[in-house]
């Protein structure tokens, strides 16, 4: 008998290693020294293996510690932690990217949501906020992925493209650097709108209830 948590650790061993392709019920079976049918008894197939792999992910970069702080604070701290998972195990990147609008979506903002609302941030602002976050953190990560570069690939462009090659080579900041800000800046910006909206809900509100009565009654047909 084999645990659903060996299972997917194991699966998580042959994606890192060999990529998305070589995992297959078959291969995993025989990494797990068991029959593929006994793999049936977890999951329904490849699809089901690679969603629990993610999850498997997930939960290993944020831990059973609750956040601490405020949610300016841990929201962004959610983002890195989903980040770093993302960079360490890369092949996983384009599948959390499929799974993002479907069962995956609950996992990944459930539980920060209700923290959000228990803080006192405004309802309107919430699904924006860890909408947001979680869309860049998978493009940025699947971004940085790609545009990994080799001191070999940067000699390499330093022959075509010199300026280029320098301004790569002497960058400013880091991509970690630059993902905090742009992180930052997403949610300074979206707390901005909303309040902006609320502010202009109450206007019209306010506006409406000082109206005489008989102009706010519809005339007489």
């Amino acid at each position: 008998m084999i645990s659903r948590q060996n299972a997917l650790a194991a699966a998580l061993e042959i994606i890192d290693r060999d990529g998305l392709d070589a995992l297959s019920i078959r291969r995993l079976a025989a990494k797990l020294g068991v029959n593929g049918a006994s793999l049936y008894h977890h999951f329904a197939g490849k699809e089901e293996i690679l969603a629990g792999t993610v999850e498997f992910v997930l939960a290993q970069a944020h831990g059973n510690r609750e956040p601490s702080g405020t949610w300016r604070e841990w929201l962004p701290e959610n983002a890195r932690n989903l980040r770093r998972a993302l960079l360490a195990h890369p092949e996983l990147v384009p599948v959390v990217a499929g799974l993002r609008r479907h069962d995956l979506g609950a996992s990944l903002l459930g539980a920060p949501a209700g923290r959000l609302l228990d803080e006192g941030v405004p309802v309107a602002a919430v699904v924006p906020m860890l909408d947001a976050l979680t869309a860049f953190t998978i493009s940025s990560s699947m971004q940085e992925t790609l545009d990994r570069v080799t001191d070999g690939e940067l000699a390499a462009l330093a022959e075509r493209d010199a300026p280029l090659a320098r301004a790569m080579a002497e960058r400013g900041l880091a991509a970690g650097q630059i993902f905090d800000l742009v992180v930052e800046s997403i949610l300074d910006a979206i707390d901005a709108a909303v309040e902006q909206q609320r502010a202009r809900w109450a206007s019209v509100t306010r506006s409406a209830a000082r109206r005489p009565r008989a102009a706010r009654r519809p005339a007489a047909g």
